[in-house]
């Protein structure tokens, strides 16, 4: 499969491809980046070029009239941020990649509560999933879309956010100290009482709490990837009471690849692999905690339910298989 993704544009990102699983940009110098260890580890939509040595175009990079030239089967196209510019368009790319079958990504969600139906980004994005071959998302249900879909005459469909298992397992994969890691994103809103949580539990249990210290000033992605999966991945428990459920909840793929539970959130991919605390509700939570602490082997199935269900969906297998499904 000859693959590539197309950004329409992307800020602090350069085009790149894979080749023989590390990335490159198109000087074919190594490409790393703030959440890259290297140019061997990405994570998040970045994966999408892994699954097949392809490439990423943020478009903008390019200019509008000079997208590169590559021979491609397929395209996942996502067009947000410039839709009202009529030059970035399905047909610019249509013509300039013939051969290839163009699917409309959707990365984000906007338009707010109530939904606006006639904002004009709105109808601009329905015209451009229209003209698309098909649609994807990476969230797992149609929850969050309805208003999206309303006026889009295609299926959506599911196609998993990959998650680098194998890199993560070999890297970061091991013992674990009796301990909590206090995720804290750089979004306030998505923190929500997490770190309150954390601290209770640990003051309650004699559970030590970890987390990314942050200073006044400083910048919030200071740490470097490599460190920051090392830190958290020692410890047992990784607590992220995330409440906003429109976010797939990518970092708790990179949990489960490294053999940590993932305690709390109702992000999607909470749902998939740590169904019995995906919720916000502490009392559930603590329960749940205090199972794990006092069970061993209900704290090592937990374990083995998310590396399972981790591999039947987000490994690069799986969702090859996903995109070789997709329905138009």
């Amino acid at each position: 499969m000859k693959f590539a993704m197309i950004i329409d544009t992307v800020g602090g990102m350069k085009s790149y491809y894979v080749h023989d699983k590390k990335g490159y940009d198109f000087n074919d110098k190594p490409y790393d980046f703030n959440v890259s260890i290297g140019n061997e580890f990405y994570i998040s939509i970045w994966n999408y070029p892994s699954l097949y040595d392809g490439s990423f175009i943020n478009w903008s990079e390019w200019g509008v009239d000079n997208l590169p030239s590559l021979d491609l089967d397929l395209i996942f196209l996502s067009i947000e941020k410039m839709l009202s510019n009529p030059k970035y368009s399905v047909d610019t790319v249509r013509r300039k990649y013939p051969r290839a079958k163009i699917v409309g990504l959707i990365k984000e969600l906007w338009l707010g509560t109530p939904y606006d139906y006639e904002h004009q980004k709105h109808k601009d994005r329905v015209k451009f999933l229209n003209e698309c071959d098909a649609v994807v998302t990476g969230r797992p249900t149609l929850e969050g879309y309805q208003e999206i879909s309303r006026g889009v005459n295609k299926p959506f469909n599911f196609v998993a956010i990959p998650v680098d298992i194998d890199y993560l397992y070999d890297n970061f994969y091991g013992d674990k100290e009796l301990s909590i890691w206090a995720y804290l994103p750089n979004p306030i809103d998505r923190r929500s009482n997490t770190y309150e949580f954390s601290k209770y539990i640990g003051d309650k249990y004699n559970i030590p709490v970890r987390y990314k210290p942050l200073q006044a000033g400083q910048k919030f992605d200071y740490m470097s990837q490599k460190e920051f999966i090392t830190n958290w991945s020692s410890c047992a428990f990784h607590f992220n009471l995330d409440p906003i459920d429109y976010f797939p909840g990518n970092q708790c793929g990179l949990v489960a690849a490294t053999g940590t539970i993932n305690v709390g959130g109702v992000n999607d991919y909470h749902h998939i692999l740590f169904p019995e605390t995906a919720t916000c509700d502490t009392s559930i939570l603590e329960k749940r905690v205090e199972e794990y602490i006092n069970n061993q082997d209900k704290y090592i199935d937990t374990i083995n339910k998310s590396w399972n269900k981790l591999n039947e969906v987000f490994s690069f297998e799986a969702v090859r298989k996903q995109i070789e499904n997709i329905k138009e």
